[in-house]
């Protein structure tokens, strides 16, 4: 007996348009770059999903492993794109504020005419983390991305400061009067 549904993320006719010999697996990318959002797709050309246009990659890209887990920690995950032409790297080695910056990727079918068999869903979302670029005979360039649990290991360094308060929640007075606050000497009545 076979099992259709072998994950909750596909629709009915999307599980038993994977089993079908002419049903082709790829996967979409979506990173929001400060200076644009860079889309692309494990094909080649352009594919239209959602009123957005994914460039195709082929060969040279690759997905790391899109790690599934029953614990709540974070998980950890590599784009990549190898070889890639110089004004790619060039590209890349200009982009300078995409840490911390949304990524999404997402599953989907495509039929033998290149239609898809189901609207995509989503494989995985985190933010984007660290850039390697490595130049020469090979170029390539890794994206390491990490879930948004990440959060819960980082520490918040947070003041009771009124610049503090300021950066958080402009015009907010609450702190203001805390540096005067230290020096005081407070009486009080005796009783």
């Amino acid at each position: 007996m076979s099992d259709t549904h072998g994950t909750p993320r596909l629709s009915p006719h999307a599980a038993s348009s994977a089993t079908s010999p002419v049903a082709a697996p790829v996967v979409l990318v979506e990173l929001d770059f400060a200076s644009g959002a860079f889309r692309a797709w494990t094909g080649l050309g352009q594919l239209n999903w959602a009123g957005k246009v994914f460039e195709g990659v082929g060969s040279i890209g690759a997905v790391g492993e899109v790690e599934e887990t029953v614990e709540l920690r974070a998980v950890r995950l590599t784009l990549a794109l190898s070889p890639v032409p110089q004004e790619v790297v060039d590209i890349a080695l200009a982009e300078r504020s995409f840490r911390l910056r949304p990524a999404r990727l997402w599953g989907a079918l495509l039929d033998a005419e290149g239609a898809f068999v189901a609207d995509p869903f989503p494989l995985w979302a985190g933010l984007m983390d660290t850039m390697e670029v490595t130049d020469g005979a090979e170029p390539r360039v890794a994206l390491t991305c990490e879930s948004r649990l990440v959060d819960l290991e980082r520490a918040e360094v947070r003041r009771y400061t009124d610049a503090d308060q300021q950066a958080e929640y402009p015009g907010d007075r609450f702190f203001e009067y805390v540096p005067a606050l230290q020096e005081a000497e407070i009486r009080l009545p005796a009783q």
